[in-house]
């Protein structure tokens, strides 16, 4: 059992440690401070993210999980349903859903395309010759690039749903079937 002396008769030591854990209290209290400043929590959550992402790509796909091929490329209607634990039927449902909305898509992309196009040129011919003239044509070009990009890609995908050909980009560009997506 310890004898309790006090509040005037403690050793010294201690008075020497709370002191000194004052100082350290002020020391973190500043770098608490410095880290919230700079959002050293936002950047370990977004380095965090990224880390994730990165491990998803790298991860490969389990086997059987996407639409299953013959031979010729031609999807397999009855192989790829059970592989995804539905009826051919509701694929059928799946897969004409899916061809609208990337029917949608590839137009409205197109579209989207040509509208930035349009106000590319008209910039080009509103602005006077100078550097500014040449940055504006390097601004909005990419958005004409990425919309001209995405509608080929929904077009292609549309290609596949409406022809049951799981085929390449080169393939649906060299097909002699109908080139321009259709919902129907």
């Amino acid at each position: 059992m310890a004898i309790n002396l006090g509040p005037g008769l403690q050793k010294p030591v201690q008075v020497r440690q709370q002191r000194l854990s004052w100082v350290l209290a002020g020391l973190r209290w500043v770098r608490r401070r410095t880290s919230e400043a700079i959002g050293a929590r936002e950047v370990r959550g977004g380095a965090r993210l990224i880390g994730e992402l990165a491990a998803a790509l790298r991860r490969s796909r389990p086997e059987g999980t996407g639409p299953i091929a013959d031979e010729d490329g031609r999807l397999d209607v009855a192989a790829t349903a059970f592989t995804m634990g539905i009826s051919e039927q509701e694929l059928q449902q799946l897969r004409a859903t899916r061809r609208k909305q990337t029917s949608r898509l590839a137009w409205g992309c197109f579209g989207a395309a040509w509208v930035f196009l349009g106000l590319w040129a008209w910039q080009a011919m509103g602005t006077p010759w100078s550097q500014e003239r040449v940055w504006a044509a390097v601004q909005f070009l990419p958005f004409c690039a990425a919309f001209f990009v995405l509608a080929f890609r929904s077009a292609w995908q549309n290609w596949q749903l409406r022809t049951g050909n799981l085929g390449s980009a080169g393939t649906y560009l060299r097909t002699t079937e109908p080139f321009w997506p259709s919902a129907g």
